[in-house]
């Protein structure tokens, strides 16, 4: 079924709780897996995030290059990171801003599949950024947490039909008041995630 994404600042309680281990790909999870994909359908990201749709387990849904589909992954950990990558981020959950974070350029990783197999997988560059930040919504971390400094962030703009109809989006500054939004609701980096 179609889930509602949770946001800030009504969920900011549940978003930065530490999600629970799958056991065994049951119902549930499978449910949970019907639940992603049919989310994912109505929402133009590159990952979800169980915590996103509601559910406490550790699992997330994504779609990284070269990819024709999106997977959903039960239980996933960083086993090694090398190298360091700035570059933005953004999220359904905090919706509208973008801002640079420093993440892993590279990770290997493990976790289940959709089916409960195990696999064990290395990646590099966007990919290894969009796996950083779903097992990050996993141990109740969000991206706003990793800003060094909110000044180079902006938020997006939507511009008036041009002659044939066409609308873009521009970058705008943060303004004062979101800047203070972003800022009320960071939090320190737990000591069980990947910190940089």
């Amino acid at each position: 079924m179609k889930q509602r994404i949770w946001m800030l600042p009504h969920r900011d309680d549940f978003l930065r709780q530490r999600t629970r281990k799958v056991k065994q790909v049951g119902s549930a999870q499978q449910q949970l897996t019907v639940d992603f994909f049919d989310t994912w359908e109505i929402v133009a990201a590159y990952g979800i995030a169980a915590p996103q749709i509601g559910s406490g387990l550790r699992a997330f849904i994504w779609k990284g290059e070269g990819m024709e589909e999106p997977e959903v992954i039960f239980n996933p950990k960083i086993l090694r990171a090398r190298g360091e990558i700035k570059d933005y981020d953004g999220c359904l959950s905090v919706p509208g801003v973008y801002c640079p974070t420093r993440r892993a350029e590279m990770i290997e990783w493990t976790g289940l599949t959709a089916q409960g197999e195990q696999f064990r997988r290395k990646h590099e560059g966007f990919d290894a950024r969009i796996l950083q930040h779903e097992i990050d919504h996993l141990d109740g971390v969000l991206f706003i947490d990793r800003l060094d400094d909110l000044a180079d962030g902006y938020s997006l703009t939507e511009s008036e039909p041009d002659e044939n109809g066409d609308t873009h989006f521009e970058h705008v500054p943060l303004t004062e008041e979101l800047t203070a939004f972003i800022q009320r609701f960071q939090r320190p980096i737990p000591a069980h995630a990947l910190v940089w």
